[in-house]
């Protein structure tokens, strides 16, 4: 709020009102140490570092993918760990027909 040239003082004023306060709050920078404070892990992941982990989990995937391993699925690697997100439950689905899912899409010949 310094930053912004506003004191707690004002709130409840003009100069900063509680709907101001509350969006100040919401949009905190990542460097903001209010943030920091309140989120001491999630703070350090930014876009690109969510873009990286995905990336190589995906490169992970599909060396996995060309493996012995993968043919008799066991071993599959791991995603890296990311911050707010705890869910170990393995996302696996059916496999569907090209012709079925061009059908699903709306994309007929």
């Amino acid at each position: 709020m310094i930053a912004l040239g506003l004191r707690l003082r004002q709130l409840g004023s003009e100069w900063l009102t509680w709907g101001d306060l509350m969006a100040l709050v919401k949009f905190l920078p990542p460097e903001s140490a209010l943030l920091r404070s309140m989120q001491p892990e999630a703070h350090k992941w930014q876009l690109d570092q969510y873009l990286l982990a995905e990336m190589s989990d995906c490169l992970r995937w599909l060396v996995w993918a060309k493996s012995e391993d993968a043919k008799h699925g066991r071993n599959r690697p791991e995603p890296i760990p990311r911050p707010g997100l705890e869910s170990n439950r393995e996302r696996v689905g059916t496999a569907m027909r090209v012709d079925r899912m061009n059908e699903f899409l709306g994309w007929g010949d």
